[in-house]
């Protein structure tokens, strides 16, 4: 294997059209890759060798079970609904002293009549006929905790009946119907407001048949750092945990909580148990704890680039909106919420040349002017209109950066805060929402810089198409490399696929036998081959996802009277959890390559040429359309001479049922495996008759009905070759190199100008002293007036 690496380096450095990147002669730093490349191969080499050393297995040793592949399934399911809010139960932690005031926030983001479900826990009951009412969650009593110890001095043990509303939430659950619609509990506390289709969108991001905790630590680094943990999600901001693992942790918290009795809060002991589980946060910066005292214009007019899921501490903080109580000015945030919750709060910064301003926008929210250009990165940062949790003005104990209000008097920004939202139209297809932000009236300096004022603006206007599925966008960025101007594309396809039409697990196949291979979702790969078996061409019109499989014909090795093409008439049947239509389509289950022992035949081979120095993702497409009955057809797969699977049982595999889809991934190394081929470049698929099927006359021994093989990037990342496109740029020609060659071209010119001029000079010493006759001039006049301007 090392050997042929160290062939292909040659090979490497040319492109698909069989030319050099750059010839040596035009590349200073060829000669310094070429060392690298050398002391590269000698270490792979090495490595390989001490390696193939170590290794205790032997062809003959391997054991039989490393001969089952690994095998990954398209759904062929009904596409699992959505999360929404129904899914979603809320557990609520509160206190009957702060209830009656604190029951505004939940008013504000509680959708009610069964929109939503979940319970406020109160420490005892409340008389407040408003607190039963439809419009706010239903009403829980915590159970006794006092046998639990709490052993934190000065803190409060009420932590305790807090960070038991996981559990306690579950056991409300327990064997009714709602519970079959929970996948997720949300924590959080009354005076916590949450942005609940913001929230939604975070949660569909994950599985939640999976563990998950999700959360956001402390804006206070001392927080973090000493009394609590950057690995914690505050409770305050609130935290989700997918129900599963909510169901496990109700199995054990009792006990986790007496283990964790010096703790302080309770959203650390909810830390605690997570990681005797083995569960880590999950973070999402959306989640909002506001560990600070003041006016929050500072952090919510630069929001980081996620959407806004909760804000928190509502009764420490002052009102997000001047002139206006708490509860008002969350009415009024929740106005554009509505309109396009996944762009509240969102920054963008833009420039005015002609007056030179900086505008800082912060959708439904603020708008800022500044006087002077001012860089993004310093706009992005949040300014100093708050002070830290321990009220020490030391902006050192937050864990983000922050600038000052301004530097100078002239750069004090201008502040128009929102004052109305609405939309210009019902249909959805063309709304457009405006925004209305009107300036605040406060002290501003006066300034001699001679830049427009934006004191003389009191109303803006902001003019936004919604954006819903702002989240959920691919986006793809093209940067200018250190030494390029420019980045260009000419093209950019996007289709929609399913989640697992590449699995993360296959079967590796090589000489030493088979072993499981992970990681298969996290390459880029290439597709090289899509082969339609015995069938014909399938144009992407008859394809799902739009893909052309080709006639298997040309890369048949086998004799023509040796296999047979099968064609199927019925219908194919879509398993759930077997192969679906988007992994292949019916085009390709209902046609297929058959061989018989009857007909002399050993195997049927298919031949691939491939690039060398790969791995190949290969998948084999099965379906019996041609047996008469279950049970009867086993037969081996061999990649390239390989045993790759033995005695496979095709109706086993396809749940007993017959013209049912099925599919096995293999991967392959090109270089490893060269199957007595120059450099690895061929891949070699075939089918056999196995020892456990009869021979009959009418009878299938191998079927096989498509073949897609896709190259694997290598260990540098690249589909092309072992040089990335960082070395490529670092090593070809480029703006340093090109000033190496103008200051060597300039040297050059000048020891050539200094070189003529001293011949010039001997030319002119040696015309000096050569006497020359009279009559040159009379003679020869062009001559003479030649040398009369060259002695000149």
């Amino acid at each position: 294997m090392g050997e042929n690496n160290h062939k292909d380096q040659k090979q490497l450095s040319y492109d698909k059209s069989n030319k050099p990147f750059f010839p040596s002669s035009s590349s200073p730093c060829s000669f310094t890759a070429i060392v690298v490349l050398l002391i590269f191969v000698s270490s792979l080499l090495y490595s390989f060798s001490f390696i193939s050393f170590l290794n205790p297995y032997s062809p003959s040793k391997i054991p039989n079970s490393l001969l089952v592949p690994v095998i990954r399934l398209g759904s062929g399911q009904k596409p699992e609904e959505q999360t929404e809010l129904k899914h979603i139960v809320f557990g609520i932690a509160a206190s009957s002293d702060l209830w009656k005031h604190r029951r505004e926030y939940v008013k504000t983001w509680w959708k009610p009549n069964g929109v939503m479900n979940g319970a406020v826990w109160l420490d005892k009951p409340v008389n407040d006929t408003v607190s039963s009412s439809s419009a706010l969650p239903q009403i829980r009593i915590s159970s006794d905790t006092s046998s639990f110890k709490y052993r934190y001095r000065n803190g409060h043990r009420s932590a305790i009946r807090i960070t038991r509303i996981v559990s306690e939430t579950v056991r409300m659950l327990n064997g009714t119907e709602a519970e079959r619609n929970v996948r997720w509990v949300v924590m959080g506390d009354d005076d916590t407001v949450f942005f609940t289709e913001n929230l939604v969108g975070v949660l569909r991001k994950y599985d939640h048949k999976q563990f998950y905790y999700i959360g956001a630590p402390s804006e206070s680094h001392l927080q973090n750092l000493h009394q609590f943990s950057y690995g914690m999600a505050y409770g305050g901001g609130g935290f989700a945990i997918s129900y599963p693992l909510a169901k496990v942790l109700e199995k054990m918290q009792d006990r986790c909580i007496e283990r964790y009795s010096d703790l302080y809060g309770s959203d650390d002991r909810i830390h605690a148990c997570m990681a005797e589980l083995g569960v880590p946060l999950t973070k999402e910066v959306g989640f909002h704890q506001f560990d600070v005292y003041g006016n929050l214009l500072g952090l919510l007019s630069v929001h980081p680039q996620a959407p806004i899921v909760s804000i928190h501490h509502l009764d420490v903080v002052e009102p997000i909106f001047p002139k206006t109580n708490r509860v008002n000015a969350l009415k009024k945030l929740m106005i554009p919420a509505k309109l396009d919750s996944a762009s509240l709060v969102q920054q963008s910064v833009c420039y005015d040349k002609s007056r030179q301003w900086t505008m800082s926008i912060s959708w439904g929210y603020t708008v800022q002017i500044t006087r002077t250009y001012m860089p993004a990165r310093f706009m992005e940062m949040p300014t100093r209109t708050f002070n830290d949790w321990h009220k020490r003005r030391d902006f050192t104990n937050l864990a983000f950066n922050t600038r000052p209000i301004t530097w100078t008097d002239c750069q004090r920004p201008r502040v128009f805060y929102l004052s109305h939202a609405f939309s210009n139209s019902s249909s959805t297809s063309d709304t457009t929402t405006i925004t209305e932000y009107l300036r605040h009236n406060e002290w501003y300096p006066k300034c001699d810089w001679g830049i427009a004022d934006p004191s003389d603006i009191n109303q803006i206007f902001v003019y936004k198409k919604p954006t819903p599925d702002r989240w959920n966008k691919v986006v793809i960025r093209f940067v200018p490399s250190k030494y390029s101007n420019f980045a260009f594309v000419n093209a950019i396809e996007v289709i929609s696929a399913p989640k697992d039409l590449i699995g993360d697990a296959a079967t590796s196949v090589s000489h030493d036998g088979t072993e499981k291979f992970n990681g298969l979702a996290k390459q880029a790969m290439e597709v090289v081959y899509r082969i339609n078996v015995g069938g014909r061409k399938v144009t992407p019109f008859n394809d799902t996802l739009w893909r052309t499989w080709v006639p298997d014909d040309e890369f048949l090795k086998t004799g023509d009277g040796s296999s047979e093409k099968t064609y199927f008439t019925g219908r194919i049947k879509y398993r759930p959890g077997g192969a679906s239509r988007e992994v292949g389509p019916d085009n390709v289950y209902n046609t297929a390559r058959v061989g018989k022992r009857s007909n002399g035949l050993v195997d049927m081979s298919w031949d691939f040429k491939v690039s060398a120095g790969y791995k190949y993702l290969i998948r084999m497409h099965f379906c019996d359309i041609a047996s008469k009955s279950l049970g009867r057809l086993y037969f081996n797969i061999y990649i390239n001479g390989n045993l790759a699977y033995q005695d496979f049982d095709i109706s086993y595999a396809a749940d007993d049922v017959l013209a049912s889809p099925y599919y096995i991934d293999f991967v392959v190394d090109a270089t490893a495996d060269d199957n007595n081929s120059p450099s690895g470049s061929s891949i070699t698929v075939s089918v056999g008759p196995s020892n456990k099927t009869n021979v009959d006359e009418h009878g299938v021994d191998a079927i096989l009905n498509g073949v897609e093989i896709m190259k694997m990037n290598n260990s540098m990342g690249s589909l092309d070759g072992y040089v990335s496109t960082e070395m490529i740029l670092s090593t070809c020609p480029n703006r340093r190199n090109l000033s190496i060659f103008i200051a060597m071209l300039a040297f050059m010119c000048i020891f050539m100008s200094f070189y003529i001029v001293t011949q010039r000079k001997k030319v002119k010493d040696q015309y000096g002293w050569t006497k020359l006759s009279m009559d040159i001039l009379e003679d020869n006049p062009k001559s003479g007036n030649q040398f009369a301007a060259r002695k000149a």
